[in-house]
């Protein structure tokens, strides 16, 4: 290898001492750039002639001219004691160094500013193309920082270098590379701050790409035609990942890859809807069990094959639910698509859980035995895996399943939110239970779909269960009354001006029986034991992991005591009895998951199961019971988990289950006696809490107090509109009015704040990330800190554990406020016990807890 590098250097291998020169790394990244622009569906820049375009890419060229400074140019040197970075030193070297600009530099910077249609503009898009790594480059961030007044010293010769010769080496270099640029004549290009945050995520996704050493190496020799090889690599790379779709689109038709005639639903989006810009963006309301995955896998297909869209986003509510849903996903893809024409890897996008058509992304990276590479199959593989390989590009790939959080943060202050963004751009978005949110999280949804409609693209929102006040926010729209909201059909589709109504696919009437039982556990053991004897299939969901744990420990002492012989009815993983929530540890968490699927799923055996769980059952797994109990939850959500019941087609049920059935733990007094100082409810079960509406609540009591029997989906938009609707909440007594009041207040500062946590439309130099942190939260509670262990240790279930999640408001914090950072774990009779500062936790089959009982 001669790379030896006599001008500045862009990229350093510190393992060989190996350079690549700046002008080549600004070469392949502007080569990819200039391609990005020209796939319309990822740039939404429309409208700019080829002479336009190469001033883009002039831009995209100079976006690493700050490690011309001699600070940033000494870190190849082991044994300098100064440095400097290249971003905040650019920007100084634009506001404060133009006495000093050589000559090539200074008139460049002259043709640069009447490209656009003002000075400011061309100064605005110097800083978007300055903030490549992700988070704008603003003018408050500039003023804190020392930038202007170490500039002198950074930018001045040194000994044996001059970064003002390194400068005229990119500007002699751009030159060559887009000559078009500099042609005569060409009309200014209005940047508005719209172009210049596209112009900036389209850099950044350059810059990975074109930083990425398995497609663009480093300079092997002086002689190399860099142009050719920047060229080459960028249609390598671009084809690999998927941003440039196959020349065909062509899908086979729904009975070709399903294997069953569509439903109603399915029907409609496969062939009845039509394709506009009206149906832009379409929101399915259908009862679960109505195929709304397939009827969305159809729409895209459709949308794909007319060139409306590259690729499918499919955002879940949970991890749980992405990796449920992600094999039904891949599946449907390779069923549509001959292999060569597919469009592209469909990746699993869960930050741990990533997956490449259907391999690990971390295995498949480790080369382990039992994995034969032939050839260049492993260098294929490598660059297939590319958008997996870390969270911020995994929208990227051009078929991914993942949570909604990944697409939420495309319209947050975060680092790489631009990125996600023109990523998510040429997607079909489909935001999957919609109805899951808080103020929060729909505020933020509602800036994502405004945006990403506007911009052309596509989006397509699935629920059971979802009101007129969510409706209302997702079309942007004012709500309807209680009584036009009653009088909406349901099943629906529907778009902002049309809307088409749908058969149900099956009616059901489910049995509720309500029983004071919400803080008597001892009070609902004889009808578990009595249904299990039966020979049922039982699904009990709690609302918290505590009362789930609490509850499974007294039903298996229950057992254990008098009942033995049915204590293999109890859910277990590995022989391991153990309850269903989501403080399991992730290696444990797949095994759960498969555990929970492989009893109660498709093609289950029959007899008696008993499964406790949380909320984690609700809306992630595709499991059937002949038999529910749940908490008490908002009628949204106890629709969700009825789902759960007779999903399946079975040939025979337990007798007294041939019906749908349902028991409701209720509390043994009126929810308002739970109302404190008539401000805040502080109920048993999570509800005050972990469902924060308690007129909610109160309401769904109320209507079900009404009947022993809910006919589903019939009833379907009425129980969630009289559970739900301003009107119907105004209707409740008056002691809930004052509550009602400071509820009102909580959550208009939720969407505030939401609103000062979403992307301004504003220029950059103004365009200003406030959170330095990048912590933003896509949806408001307690997070977890994943805390990294100091030894590995092994789970109850046999699953080595170097990494533990515990809920931050259980860790101890210094006098700054600040979490630890790490964890101390020790094996214990029962499973694993960790220590954190003085805190102390137990991990056992009944997940993580704390250590205090």
């Amino acid at each position: 290898m001669n790379n030896k590098v006599l001008g500045a250097w862009g990229k350093f291998n510190p393992d060989d001492n190996s350079k690549h020169p700046l002008v080549d790394h600004c070469l392949d990244v502007a080569t990819v750039f200039r391609a990005l622009l020209d796939l319309p569906r990822l740039a939404r820049i429309t409208g700019l002639s080829t002479e336009q375009k190469a001033r883009l890419a002039t831009l995209a060229y100079l976006h690493d001219f700050g490690k011309c400074n001699q600070g940033f140019q000494a870190k190849s040197n082991i044994s300098s004691t100064v440095s400097a970075g290249h971003v905040m030193e650019a920007v100084a070297w634009l506001l404060e160094c133009s006495e000093h600009w050589p000559n090539g530099w200074a008139t460049l910077m002259t043709e640069i500013s009447e490209w656009f249609v003002d000075d400011e503009q061309a100064l605005q898009m110097m800083l978007a193309s300055i903030s490549h790594h992700g988070r704008p480059v603003s003018f408050n961030d500039y003023d804190a920082s020392s930038a202007g007044r170490t500039a002198g010293k950074w930018w001045s010769a040194t000994a044996g270098y001059d970064p003002r010769l390194a400068l005229q080496e990119l500007v002699d270099g751009v030159r060559v590379a887009f000559p078009e640029a500099f042609q005569i004549g060409v009309p200014a290009i209005n940047a508005t701050p719209e172009l210049q945050q596209r112009f900036a995520g389209l850099l950044m996704l350059a810059d990975w790409v074109g930083s990425d050493t398995q497609f663009f190496p480093f300079r092997q020799t002086q002689e190399e035609e860099r142009s050719q090889l920047a060229r080459d690599a960028t249609h390598c790379a671009l084809r690999s990942i998927g941003l440039i779709p196959p020349d065909s689109r062509v899908a086979r038709k729904f009975t070709q890859v399903f294997p069953f005639s569509p439903t109603p639903l399915q029907a409609a989006l496969a062939e009845e809807v039509g394709i506009d810009e009206d149906t832009s963006l379409l929101l399915v309301e259908s009862d679960t069990g109505s195929g709304k995955t397939e009827a969305a896998l159809a729409w895209f297909f459709r949308l794909y094959a007319k060139g409306q869209v590259d690729g499918l986003y499919f955002a879940l509510p949970t991890r749980v639910a992405a990796r449920e849903l992600y094999e039904r996903v891949r599946k449907a893809i390779e069923a549509a698509f001959d292999p060569e024409v597919r469009p592209g890897p469909v990746i699993l996008a869960v930050p741990g859980y990533a997956k490449v058509d259907g391999m690990e992304a971390a295995r498949a990276l480790t080369e382990p035995d039992g994995i034969l590479w032939e050839d260049n199959a492993h260098a294929r593989w490598r660059e297939r895996m590319w958008s997996a390989e870390r969270p911020k590009r995994f929208l990227a790939a051009p078929v991914a399943v993942g949570t909604v959080d990944q697409a939420l943060l495309s319209v947050l202050q975060v680092k790489h939110s631009l990125l996600r963004s023109v990523c998510l751009d040429r997607h079909l978005l489909v935001v999957d239970e919609v109805h899951a949110s808080d103020p929060y999280m729909r505020e933020i949804l509602r800036a994502l779909l405004r945006g990403h409609c506007e911009r052309g693209g596509y989006a397509l929102l699935l629920s059971a269960t979802l009101g007129e006040t969510a409706a209302a926010s997702c079309f942007d729209r004012p709500s309807l009354s209680l009584d036009e909201a009653l009088a909406r059909p349901y099943p629906l589709v529907s778009s902002r001006h049309r809307s088409w109504t749908l058969p149900a696919a099956g009616e059901r009437q489910v049995q509720i029986q309500l029983s004071p039982c919400l803080t008597d556990d001892e009070a609902l053991l004889p009808a578990l034991v009595a249904a299990l004897q039966s020979g049922a299939r039982v699904l009990v969901v709690c609302n918290t992991v505590s009362r789930a744990n609490a509850l499974f420990r007294r039903i298996e002492t229950e057992l254990n005591l008098n009942y033995p012989q049915l204590l293999s009815t109890l859910f277990a993983l590995k022989g391991i009895r153990c309850p269903h929530h989501g403080r399991f540890a992730r290696e444990d968490r797949e095994q759960l998951d498969a555990a929970v699927t492989d009893a109660l799923g498709k093609g289950s055996p029959s007899g008696a199961r008993l499964l406790i769980g949380t909320q984690t059952l609700e809306q992630s797994l595709d499991i059937d019971a002949d038999w529910l109990v749940s908490d008490l939850a908002p009628m949204d959500v106890l629709i969700q988990r009825i789902g759960r019941l007779h999903r399946h087609r079975r040939e025979t049920r337990p007798p007294g289950f041939q019906t749908p059935a349902v028991l409701i733990r209720v509390p043994d007094q009126d929810l308002a006696s739970y109302l404190r100082n008539g401000l805040e409810l502080r109920a048993p079960a999570g509800l005050g809490s972990v469902y924060s509406d308690g007129r909610v609540l109160a309401r769904t009591w109320d209507e079900l107090q009404k009947g022993s029997v809910l006919e589903l989906p019939r009833q379907a938009r009425e129980l969630i509109e009289r559970t739900t609707h301003p009107s119907a909440l105004e209707a409740l007594p008056d002691t809930w009015r004052a509550y009602g009041h400071n509820l009102l207040g909580l959550v208009r500062a939720e969407i505030q704040q939401a609103l000062r946590s979403v992307l301004d439309d504003q220029p950059f130099g103004e365009l200003h990330y406030a959170d330095k942190s990048e912590r933003i939260a896509t949806r408001l509670g307690h997070p977890t800190v994943d805390l990294p262990l100091q030894e590995q240790v092994i789970s109850p279930f046999g699953a080595p554990l170097q990494r533990v999640a515990i809920p931050a408001h259980w860790l101890p914090v210094d006098e700054a406020g600040t979490l630890p950072t790490h964890a101390r774990a020790e094996p214990s009779d029962d499973g694993v016990v960790f220590s954190v500062g003085k805190a102390r936790f137990r991990y056992s089959r009944y997940g993580l807890e704390k250590d205090d009982a």
